[in-house]
């Protein structure tokens, strides 16, 4: 049953991140912009990389705060 509780927190962790993701990236119609640019990138362009660069730091805690538990 213990084991069963760590699982549930892993997938529960994954999933809430995986919803959020979902939830931004379907907001990009709002990102849809030419200026402000950033290093001659616009702005639909620059939020789609820093968006990929948070979402793979969530993904590398979450796998890091359940690294010693086993499946």
């Amino acid at each position: 049953m213990h084991l069963f509780a760590m699982k549930k927190g892993f997938y529960l962790s994954l999933g809430i991140v995986l919803l959020v993701d979902i939830i931004i990236y379907s907001l990009y119609p709002l990102f849809n912009n030419v200026q402000p640019t950033l290093f001659g990138l616009t702005e639909f362009y620059w939020i789609q990389i820093v968006l990929l660069i948070v979402t793979s730091l969530l993904y590398f805690a979450i796998g890091y705060a359940f690294r010693g538990e086993k499946s």
